[in-house]
């Protein structure tokens, strides 16, 4: 079983057959243009937008797009619109947390690769990002991490120091196992618990990182504590199902709020501006056609555009709508609305490689996977059974919930944990991931079973490396061009740290707490046992190294302003415009050390009643 290349990307399921029904929501506003090439209708007919104006229009309905929908919706004197590009949010897949390596590659992702990098053996990195209402949110590993306090005191950013933001990081948390009132909180909206699926082998793993000298971490969210140690990660879960931020928030107000319109299947291209002030957006609803009309949707006086469509995608529809790099606007044939240097710049995401070895064989049989999947692979009724009845078992989990923090010799005295350690018992059959379960496949179809094994995942967890999301054209259907940046720092630590990784996980599969469970070092999967030497162990992460999904920084948030590369400031408005904003993990100015999913619902929990006292 692999972790693969995305935060997605720990998932012990492959394809989830099983039927299962759940309630759905209210309806929510489709949006399809047919085509009408020879009627003479007008396509503004199709447009939802049509006569309306909008104090919020919400570009995006991923996470942030979510909450912001919920919070600034509940004053009913305001109108809010939110355009999402993908679909609504009613498949299973998306529920049941092992069944989500399904949307690997589906329409629910944006199916996004990087072009060939020359540092990484001149392969392409595939990008997991989710495209449905909800956004990664319903697509992620459901890791709850947020970090450490010196990650948010080093922003040096006036108003998101440790102490500010983790006022909301318990007012949106609503913690089912953890109730220290100085750390977690109780009433949010957002549900966290600890994992509900224990394999004999997590046991094994904290023997071994106990025999190696780590120390437990029983809250890896305490701020009083190290983040040092290893333990259990909590989950983004509800009695077992995924709690994301369409579930939490969007969900329970479908149908009930006649002042908030929810548009699916639909672009939004670029943001209108009349000078430096944004009077909407357009959006094209192509639905079956293939005319792609765009359609207008307007503020009212006063109105604000919110720009939630990720750290991929808000700055590449920034720039299609002239705010960005004058150059940059240039080199692709559009105005220049705003010279902003740093929109699209200082990427960064937690690459990662792994190591992977089997059980022996007399241990064959009782790893994760097998707990799923018979001798055949077929989907195990026990496995179904626990999950309907209980919400627990191993359809409960996304493979990665336990693990560790470590500092490796790459890390700087004092400095926090430079490794995120995801242990997987179950084996990768391909050190790239996702190709991992176009393996199984094939063995289903020979009626083979998943080999039995355990997973290291390794993450530099605070990389150094900076990419950049830019144009390939002014074609607003057309992917944007994604530098991930990865071990691409002058020092050379990020890729030290995932070396240091590597050595740590084989120290840890040598030690007597998993001697006596997995072949010894001939026997490893991967990298395998002839790769020993510095330089083969480089050349091995270069060649199988891929995303854990948790891309920020695209539109930094700073005070030093936008000649400083800066995007947005403290409000999150970005600068040169009183009424557009960023609410998303692109704001985010230095990675955190973890997921950064619990990170972006902060924020967006924490501007959106900023904005809304100052409306009161």
């Amino acid at each position: 079983m692999a972790p693969s290349a995305s935060q997605l990307n720990c998932s012990p399921m492959a394809p989830f057959k099983h039927a299962m029904r759940f309630r759905r929501s209210a309806p929510i506003q489709r949006v399809t243009v047919a085509a009408k090439v020879n009627s003479g209708a007008d396509p503004a007919q199709d447009n939802p937008a049509e006569g309306k104006t909008y104090d919020y229009i919400i570009v995006g309905g991923g996470t942030a797009g979510c909450i912001l929908a919920n919070r600034l919706s509940a004053d009913p004197s305001k109108t809010v619109l939110m355009i999402e590009a993908g679909p609504d949010n009613t498949t299973r897949n998306t529920r049941i947390p092992a069944a989500f390596t399904r949307i690997f590659r589906s329409p629910l992702d944006w199916n996004l690769f990087s072009p060939n990098q020359s540092l990484l053996a001149n392969r392409q990195i595939y990008l997991a990002r989710g495209r449905l209402l909800g956004g990664s949110s319903s697509t992620n590993a459901t890791l709850y991490h947020r970090g450490a306090k010196n990650d948010y005191d080093g922003w040096n950013m006036p108003g998101w120091s440790s102490e500010d933001v983790l006022e909301w990081y318990k007012k949106s948390e609503n913690n089912r196992e953890l109730k220290d009132p100085a750390s977690h909180g109780s009433d949010g909206n957002l549900s966290v618990e600890n994992p509900r699926y224990h394999n004999y082998l997590h046991d094994v793993f904290f023997k071994a990182a106990e025999e190696a000298g780590y120390h437990q971490n029983t809250d890896f969210n305490d701020w009083n504590r190290d983040q040092a140690g290893y333990g259990e990660f909590q989950v983004m879960q509800q009695r077992g199902r995924r709690a994301d931020a369409y579930r939490q928030y969007l969900e329970p107000i479908l149908g009930k709020r006649p002042n908030l319109q929810v548009v699916t299947d639909s672009t939004v291209t670029k943001v209108a501006f009349e000078g430096k002030r944004a009077v909407g957006v357009e959006f094209s609803a192509e639905g079956k056609s293939t005319m792609r009309h765009r359609h207008a949707a307007q503020l009212a006086s006063g109105g604000e555009v919110l720009m939630c469509a990720g750290a991929i995608h808000t700055p590449h529809i920034l720039q299609l709508s002239g705010v960005g790099p004058d150059a940059h606007l240039k080199q692709h044939g559009i105005r220049t609305i705003a010279d902003l240097p740093g929109v699209g710049q200082r990427l960064q995401d937690q690459p990662a490689v792994l190591t992977a070895a089997p059980l022996k064989p007399k241990y064959d049989g009782t790893c994760m996977t097998d707990n799923i999947y018979n001798e055949k692979g077929g989907l195990r009724k026990r496995a179904i059974v626990n999950y309907l009845l209980r919400r627990r078992g191993p359809l409960a989990t996304t493979g990665c919930d336990h693990g560790a923090f470590i500092r490796t010799p790459a890390c700087k005295a004092g400095a926090l944990p430079d490794l995120q350690m995801r242990f997987v018992p179950g084996m990768a059959l391909d050190p790239d991931g996702v190709s991992t379960y176009v393996r199984f496949g094939k063995f289903q179809e020979e009626g083979k079973k998943w080999p039995s094994g355990i997973t290291f995942q390794l993450i530099a967890c605070r990389p150094k490396g900076l990419g950049s999301v830019g144009l390939k054209s002014n074609n607003p259907f057309e992917a944007p061009d994604v530098d991930t940046g990865y071990l691409n720092d002058p020092s050379g630590d990020d890729i030290a740290t995932l070396r240091h990784g590597v050595e740590i996980a084989r120290q840890l599969a040598k030690t007597e707490a998993f001697e006596q469970y997995i072949e010894g070092p001939d026997g490893e999967q991967f990298p395998g046992a002839k790769i020993t030497s510095d330089a083969d162990i480089e050349s091995y992460i270069r060649e199988t190294i891929h995303s854990s999904n948790a891309i920020v920084g695209t539109c930094r948030m700073g005070a030093a302003g936008a000649a400083a590369g800066d995007v947005v400031d403290g409000e999150l408005k970005v600068y040169g415009f009183d009424n557009l904003r960023v609410v998303d993990a692109s704001v985010i100015p230095t990675i955190i050390g973890g997921q950064t999913a619990a990170p972006t619902v902060m924020i967006a929990e924490r501007i959106a009643a900023k904005m809304t006292a100052s409306t009161a």
